[in-house]
């Protein structure tokens, strides 16, 4: 059991997968860096945060949008966010997994969801989920690993990863891929 903050609240473990406040190195700037550049695209937009962990870049987000709502499969990760986040009026956590939200259409502004895709067998799935959430006009911020420079160039196989994707396989299949030097994509999406 994890020892409890100062808030009471007991802090996640990190499990060299889903990034925890507090990890230092290259996971650190990656993961916040990420949540920073979303940020300046957050400022009174409606906000999905999918996958959205331990919550501290909801938590980040919702300092300028309208409303943030994080959502995760892991029981735990909702749990600590809540409780740690509960401060936040603007910030509200759902367990949920990201092929399935239980949010209305067209109810998000800012769709954001960093290093998610390759951990889902459902791609389409959420791909097509991401489309009927997010509205007509809405933005969506995507990152995911290149399977060409994180796995082959390395020989690396991540045991949590269920298909990752080349960026050619993530423009193709991306409900509205617009690449960036960061590898983030960016664009417009349409409901079906």
């Amino acid at each position: 059991m994890n020892e409890p903050n100062a808030a009471g609240v007991s802090a996640l473990s990190f499990t060299g997968e889903r990034f925890v406040p507090g990890v230092r190195g290259e996971i650190w700037v990656e993961h916040w860096h990420r949540y920073h550049f979303a940020s300046r695209f957050a400022t009174g937009k409606r906000v999905v945060d999918a996958a959205c962990g331990e919550g501290y870049g909801s938590a980040l987000l919702a300092r300028t949008a309208a409303s943030v709502t994080g959502a995760d499969l892991s029981a735990e990760a909702i749990a600590h966010a809540r409780a740690t986040y509960a401060g936040v009026a603007n910030l509200s956590f759902v367990e949920a997994p990201c092929a399935k939200l239980p949010l209305a259409d067209a109810s998000a502004d800012l769709f954001v969801s960093f290093e998610t895709v390759e951990h889902i067998g459902e791609q389409e799935e959420f791909l097509d989920e991401i489309a009927r959430v997010l509205a007509h006009d809405g933005l969506l911020l995507l990152s995911c690993p290149n399977k060409r420079e994180y796995s082959d160039r390395r020989a690396f196989a991540n045991e949590f990863h269920v298909k990752e994707l080349y960026r050619e396989e993530l423009d193709a299949s991306s409900p509205c891929a617009s690449p960036t030097p960061a590898g983030m994509a960016s664009g417009r999406a349409s409901s079906p």
